[in-house]
């Protein structure tokens, strides 16, 4: 076994520890008994009501994609967007979100590094749809109430975000820029590779025709889309096991968690973090623990099972080969 191929062994075991650890520690809150009584009385029609709006929300993030594609057809975009979703939930580190570039190069020649570029452009837009979402849900919910949050420090949090997407072109040029002159004072100056991903990152910053000002706010409407039925997802199954809450509470519960799962801790996928984001949501906003951390991981492996039943026939296209290029 060469040294990297041990290194990668070695953080995937880490990941898989701290993925157990942290899902050990929160299950270890529950009452078995109980968290088995309220699972069996599970009722099944919110939970197909949730498989619909996660469909919903599939189709929303597919044509999104779409929008940030030159080369690829609607099909290779949806294959890898179902796959992609997959992987995200089951890979360390958020490593996942580069698995949309590779299909979407291996099929149809997708350019990749314009696609990592206006991902994380889509990834930011996302975070500040769900921090105004959130802000506005736990200020109606804990108005006249203590939050325990500084509203100050939550709206200068939300500023810096806001100035970072309307300086998002200038800061990946920075990052650009700060990169060159790194490389060029470093041994990385040897890796022959790294002039041409700058040249690529230029490129894509640049790239004006991708994003044009009907395709970004269509981009931002199907954003604000797939984030509501996200909600709608995650209310569905919390219904499902009895817990009839108020909306506000599933905004910021479920914020919570997708900050939770966002961050990029060595674990397996959003298994550990979703679960324990959701239980500090969830508490936050008045839910007793042992059913906060129940509900957290039903959902876990509900959503997880939706993302599976849909990148099973697209890992079948994915395997046996989309379209050539074009769209």
């Amino acid at each position: 076994m060469t040294a990297p191929t041990g290194r990668r062994w070695r953080r995937a075991l880490l990941a898989c520890l701290i993925s157990a650890l942290l899902i050990a520690a929160l299950t270890s809150q529950l009452d078995p008994a109980a968290a088995l009584d309220r699972l069996r009385a599970a009722d099944g029609g919110p939970i197909w009501a949730a498989l619909g709006f996660s469909a919903l929300m599939f189709v929303c993030r597919a044509l999104r994609y779409r929008l940030i594609t030159t080369r690829s057809a609607l099909p290779d975009v949806a294959a890898a967007t179902a796959v992609q979703v997959a992987a995200n939930r089951l890979a360390p580190l958020r490593l996942g979100e580069l698995s949309l570039p590779w299909l979407l190069h291996r099929a149809s020649g997708e350019p990749p590094v314009p696609i990592v570029v206006h991902l994380l452009l889509i990834r930011l837009v996302e975070l500040w749809v769900v921090l105004v979402a959130a802000g506005l849900a736990a200020g109606l919910w804990f108005a006249g109430r203590d939050a325990g949050v500084s509203p100050v420090a939550a709206g200068l949090a939300l500023a810096g975000l806001s100035l970072s997407l309307l300086a998002f072109r200038r800061l990946v040029r920075l990052g650009v820029a700060l990169g060159r002159r790194l490389v060029a004072a470093t041994p990385l100056r040897r890796v022959a590779a790294l002039p041409k991903i700058f040249d690529q990152l230029d490129g894509a910053v640049h790239d004006a025709a991708r994003l044009d000002r009907r395709r970004r706010l269509a981009l931002f409407g199907l954003t604000v889309a797939v984030m509501a039925l996200n909600y709608a997802v995650f209310g569905a199954l919390l219904l499902a096991l009895g817990f009839d809450l108020d909306p506000r509470q599933v905004v910021v519960g479920v914020t919570a968690s997708q900050i939770a799962g966002a961050l990029p801790v060595l674990s397996v996928g959003s298994l550990g973090t979703h679960e324990t984001g959701w239980a500090a949501g969830f508490v936050w906003v008045g839910m007793a623990l042992p059913d906060a951390v129940l509900s957290g991981l039903f959902t876990q492996a509900v959503t997880l099972g939706f993302a599976v039943l849909f990148a099973l026939p697209a890992g079948l296209r994915v395997y046996f080969g989309g379209s050539t290029g074009g769209s």
